[in-house]
């Protein structure tokens, strides 16, 4: 009311005082009644077109708009508002829903909203339209159905980390209290096919399905994932008819759909499926598989299942979570699942478990470790080979050999002239030696081991130059 009081006096009081000075003129003027009436319309003319024209002008300021019809629409709208007949004005940031006035709601109304949300108008009758970042002039009746926010969300649901979801009501917990914590481990309750209870903490990265920049804002905006998620919400008829949750809305339908994957994934497989006794290195544990089908069911047209011993199937089938979040116009990015509580018996079944196989599994450890160091020494064993290969015979590529046509007699190591070495063996040696000085130089590693070695090699590569001279 007080807003309304300033805005009346600061329009209207210039105006009436424009007014008391034209009746002074018109009554206390010297001309005769004639000139006084033509004076007074005149001015009167004068002062109108004048105050609408400064209207026009200063209206082009108070709103970010580039296009003529906008800027026609915030003058309108600046006269509505001048007049009291304008309709809801609000400025919508990071998808929150303000608070409306029902005094000005049928009125034509303004709506600003941030790069972070959109929202859907309705009136009494029906749904319009879906409007985006930016400027928004509403029509006569016009009123904000809902709000979303188009950023990257997230919801986490289940047991809270440093609780206990299995544990009695504790003396200094009220009864509303366990009862907030008992719903929390509902939520992601499921149990195994064996009868185990696993309780554990679901977390959700999702947004609704938009390009990045789409619709002119770094987050993107799809004015039909806007209108599937609002108009797709769920109504939970297990509530009472006034219960504010009855209506599921839009963020809360991938969180719930993660929570029904994995109880039906979990449903399929027992307490050993999921924690192995002895961990295989060649085969995923059952509860990788569910995280893997769980975030493949909430983000991929298709994705495998689970066969009775736990293993994915190779032939996928269509994913009908990721259908009905299609439908609703929401993407999910990934599914974290963590934070797993099991009943403290189990806890201590699972333990001595483990302890009773630790030897079991630390020599199938060092079986897999070995044969694994064997592969691995006859690979670098081969690779050497073909190195020194390559190295020790580079010098050969531009050496001319004797035609092939030709017999070569071998020398005979019986006789006393063919003691020595001929001039061509001397050539293919000392290409030989240089091809392995050159392996030597190339690896810092082999010349610290090898210093007597490369000194040798050097001494006969220049007994043999001196040879050949």
């Amino acid at each position: 009311m007080k807003n309304g009081l300033r805005r009346y006096k600061t329009t209207f009081w210039p105006t009436i005082i424009g007014l008391a000075i034209l009746l002074i003129a018109f009554f206390f003027g010297p001309d005769d009644l004639a000139h006084k009436l033509l004076r007074f319309a005149l001015n009167l003319t004068l002062l109108g077109l004048g105050t609408l024209l400064w209207l026009a002008f200063f209206s082009q300021f108070i709103l970010p708009v580039q296009k003529v019809q906008d800027r026609i629409n915030a003058f309108l709208h600046l006269i509505y508002y001048l007049t009291g007949s304008h309709g809801p004005i609000a400025r919508i940031e990071n998808g929150q829903k303000p608070p409306q006035d029902p005094r000005s709601s049928y009125g034509p109304g303004l709506l600003i909203l941030d790069t972070a949300s959109a929202a859907l108008l309705r009136t009494s009758q029906r749904f319009t339209r879906v409007v985006g970042p930016g400027v928004v002039f509403t029509q006569p009746g016009e009123q904000i159905a809902d709000v979303v926010d188009l950023r990257l969300r997230s919801q986490t649901i289940g047991p809270r980390p440093n609780e206990d979801p299995f544990a009695p009501r504790r003396p200094e917990e009220s009864q509303a209290e366990y009862e907030s914590r008992i719903r929390r481990s509902n939520e992601t309750r499921a149990v195994t096919r064996d009868n185990v209870e696993i309780v554990p903490q679901i977390e959700v990265v999702f947004r609704l399905d938009a390009l990045p920049g789409q619709g002119n804002t770094e987050f993107g905006y799809n004015p039909q994932s806007v209108q599937r998620a609002v108009l797709g919400q769920v109504v939970n008829a297990n509530l009472p008819l006034d219960t504010p949750n009855r209506l599921i809305r839009w963020e809360q339908l991938p969180a719930q759909l993660a929570a029904e994957a994995w109880r039906d994934l979990i449903s399929r497989l027992t307490l050993n499926d999921l924690f192995p006794l002895v961990p295989n290195r060649l085969r995923i544990s059952g509860l990788l598989n569910v995280i893997q089908i769980i975030n493949q069911r909430l983000t991929q047209p298709e994705s495998p299942t689970l066969d009775a011993a736990g293993v994915p199937t190779e032939d996928p089938v269509p994913s009908r979570e990721f259908a009905l979040l299609t439908s609703r116009g929401i993407r999910v990015l990934s599914v974290n699942i963590f934070n797993i509580k099991l009943r403290p018996e189990t806890d201590r079944e699972l333990l001595n478990r483990w302890s009773a196989g630790w030897l079991t599994y630390a020599r199938q450890e060092r079986e897999q470790i070995e044969t694994q160091r064997r592969a691995l020494a006859e690979q670098a064993r081969d690779q050497a080979q073909r190195v020194f290969i390559e190295t020790a015979t580079r010098n050969f590529t531009d050496l001319n050999m004797t035609d092939s046509s030709k017999t070569t007699t071998l020398p005979s190591t019986n006789t006393d002239s063919n003691a020595d070495l001929t001039d061509e063996m001397r050539t293919v040696l000392l290409r030989l030696l240089r091809g392995h000085l050159a392996l030597i130089q190339e690896r810092p590693g082999l010349q610290a081991l090898t210093q007597d070695e490369r000194k040798q090699i050097q001494e006969l590569i220049t007994l043999l130059e001196a040879r050949l001279l």
